[in-house]
């Protein structure tokens, strides 16, 4: 059995990491083909060599046209560039099926991004063939209810979480189509360091709540706290300098120290001395790569209250509202208080882990495999 699994493929990015971990686990048992292409996330690599993975093959064609993005171009002209993108997008698809010939299952990772959203999928799903479609559901995007008839064609779709399952359903999706997978999580040893800081990983953007988390800060500067947030990520110098400017309209850039990209082992090493890190998500998040490592590596979690979150956390974490400052500042305050939660929280955490290690999940997904193979038998 040979499986192409079309996913993103950059160093330590989200969806990346999740398509790297499941396809280490499940390298030792079938034969696999890693296709992957350039997109945006190529403006945080554009001096690295190493931007991608290895044992993957790259889509060079058609390329990301950067010049066809601005935001302050005029309308009519910032409406053409879209078509183009999206026609460009349909022809990926094409690219990948090609790429794809010689394997008896497509499995293709779905978020919002360009590469790996609705477009090239609907040309996966609508061109006839004879081999399995598998889709994994990140994220979903803006044509996703609108497309979601595409989704029939699929012999499976895998999803994160059981409210995931439900939108699917509410599209019109049979069940029967659907298998729920939990997002896997790893499981490291821990390095018994000191846990001193609060931490936010990504980008400090409005999607992930970081005007919130401004907000909520400088509650806790009128509370007279002393605390100070370590952002650590992917980031533009752009994307940086816009939170840095939002900070100083609230009136709490002293408080931020900013730590840029990190490695694997420094992420590891950043998260196990975090006392708890934040993860407000504004928009729908299925399973989250951010909260499953951090429960691997037993750090309490408070994040929003949306999609399938509430699934991933349960006892290991904090919920609250999203977009909510006085509820944030109130979690933040009790687990700054409170040592024995914040223990309590990390022992559940890394017993939810390890239920959902990546040896387990690729052992479901493999099952799910050899069942379409024996269906079409």
């Amino acid at each position: 059995m040979k499986v192409g699994i079309i996913t993103c493929w950059y160093k330590n990015l989200s969806t990346a990491n999740y398509s790297y971990n499941l396809c280490t686990a499940l390298s030792k048992k079938v034969d696999l083909k890693i296709v992957s292409s350039h997109c945006s996330c190529i403006r945080y690599f554009v001096d690295k060599k190493d931007i991608f993975q290895s044992r993957c093959e790259i889509v060079s064609f058609p390329p990301y046209i950067y010049v066809l993005e601005p935001d302050n171009m005029p309308k009519i002209f910032h409406f053409i560039s879209r078509l183009i993108m999206l026609l460009l997008q349909f022809l990926r698809g094409i690219v990948y099926l090609t790429k794809c010939k010689d394997v008896d299952i497509i499995h293709y990772q779905q978020t919002s991004a360009y590469p790996f959203g609705m477009a090239p999928l609907s040309i996966i799903l609508m061109v006839p063939t004879k081999k399995i479609r598998v889709v994994t559901v990140h994220r979903f995007g803006l044509l996703s209810g609108l497309l979601s008839h595409l989704y029939r064609n699929a012999d499976k779709i895998i999803v994160h979480s059981s409210d995931m399952k439900r939108k699917l359903k509410s599209f019109g999706v049979p069940e029967s189509k659907i298998a729920l997978v939990p997002h896997g999580a790893e499981f490291p040893s821990l390095m018994k360091l000191p846990r001193k800081e609060i931490t936010f990983f990504g980008s400090p953007s409005e999607a992930k709540g970081f005007p919130t988390i401004l907000r909520a800060l400088k509650l806790l500067k009128n509370q007279r706290r002393k605390l100070h947030l370590n952002v650590y990520g992917f980031y533009t110098e752009e994307e940086k300098n816009k939170a840095i400017g939002w900070a100083k309209n609230i009136g709490v850039s002293d408080m931020l120290i900013w730590g840029g990209r990190l490695s694997e082992e420094e992420f590891r090493r950043k998260m196990q001395q975090s006392i708890f890190t934040l993860a407000v998500y504004q928009y729908y998040v299925s399973g989250s790569s951010l909260i499953t490592r951090a429960l691997g590596n037993a750090t309490p979690v408070i994040a929003s209250r949306v999609g399938g979150i509430p699934e991933y956390l349960g006892d290991a974490g904090l919920l609250v509202p999203k977009n909510d400052p006085e509820a944030l500042a109130t979690a933040m305050t009790e687990l700054l208080d409170n040592e024995l939660l914040g223990r309590r929280l990390a022992e559940e955490g890394r017993k939810r882990a390890k239920a959902i290690s990546w040896d387990n999940i690729a052992k479901i997904t493999l099952n799910i495999y050899y069942e379409l193979i024996h269906q079409k038998i």
